[in-house]
């Protein structure tokens, strides 16, 4: 084992096929296939799984991925004419309407300026769809609402709690959340999503009589009804600079309102857990109070 073969390794890992790892260091799809045939008999396992398409490592393969990084890592401490980029890679990120509007830019751009050689290819869709797609390995990681059900094999990193409120047009009647959600129209977002079944179910809970009369499964959408007159919502206060115009007046929702967690979901073992990381440190940094962000500066 050489520790070209290595790099070979660790950039079929980052990016996720055989073909793309040849791309990045230089090699065709045959020499880095012929490179990881060799590592297996040399090391006596199967380190991918060839019946998938593109193949996926193996569990031996996975826990090799680890001790690959740590010996490259020696190895280029040792000398700097041998760097390469181990750290970057592609991120499947899959993440809700609501993020892609909010925080997530703010953590991609802080990524961008640290150069850390991500390249992200992002899916929107519902939290419950990409928590599938994380679990059947088709996405590294989701930026979700906190799921209603753990599963074993995953694990979620909170980052931030929003807090839900209502949000009316200036002109609409009533000073309570009770009277604005109960004496105008009701602008509902996407009941399949998290957030919409979290504002459901505690409209059902408080006994709320509301008149929907229109569905929308975006936040922006949702927003630009109310800015119009159309009617009241309720959708998460993400906390970004110039989040509602100025014809909008917003009040919390509950006493004390109702929070949703959101968080990144990531399988417990994954090739590519280290870029996963780096983007929930980003997210945590841009989403900190501004006392937090102040103290850990000094």
């Amino acid at each position: 084992m050489d520790v070209k073969t290595l790099y070979t390794l660790v950039a079929v890992a980052d990016r996720g096929s055989f073909a793309e790892a040849g791309k990045v260091i230089g090699l065709s799809l045959s020499a880095v296939s012929m490179q990881m045939r060799a590592l297996e008999e040399e090391l006596g396992t199967v380190l991918f799984d060839r019946t998938r398409r593109p193949p996926v490592l193996t569990a031996s393969g996975l826990r090799l991925i680890d001790r690959a990084r740590d010996l490259i890592e020696h190895w280029e401490s040792l000398s700097d004419s041998l760097k390469r980029d181990a750290a970057g890679g592609v991120l499947k990120l899959g993440a809700v309407h609501t993020s892609i509007s909010g925080w997530l830019p703010l953590a991609l751009r802080r990524l961008q300026q640290r150069g850390q050689g991500i390249e992200i290819r992002l899916t929107s869709g519902l939290t419950h769809e990409l928590e599938m797609e994380v679990y059947h390995g088709q996405l590294d990681v989701a930026l979700v609402t906190e799921p209603e059900v753990s599963r074993g094999s995953l694990q979620f990193h909170e980052f931030f709690e929003e807090a839900m409120v209502v949000i009316a047009h200036k002109s609409a009647t009533g000073d309570t959340d009770q009277e604005l959600l109960e004496h105008n129209p009701y602008v509902r977002f996407n009941r399949m999503a998290r957030v919409g079944r979290i504002v459901g179910a505690e409209i059902e809970k408080r006994g709320l009589e509301v008149q929907s009369t229109m569905e929308i499964d975006s936040v922006e959408g949702v927003v630009a009804m109310v800015a119009n007159g159309l009617g009241v919502s309720v959708v998460p206060n993400r906390g970004v600079a110039n989040e509602f115009p100025a014809t909008i007046r917003v009040l919390p929702f509950g006493d004390p309102p109702i929070m949703r967690r959101l968080g990144l979901l990531m399988p417990r073992d994954n090739p590519r857990s280290h870029l996963s990381h780096a983007l929930l440190d980003a997210l945590r940094e841009v989403s900190a109070p501004p006392e937090k962000k102040y103290a850990k500066a000094g």
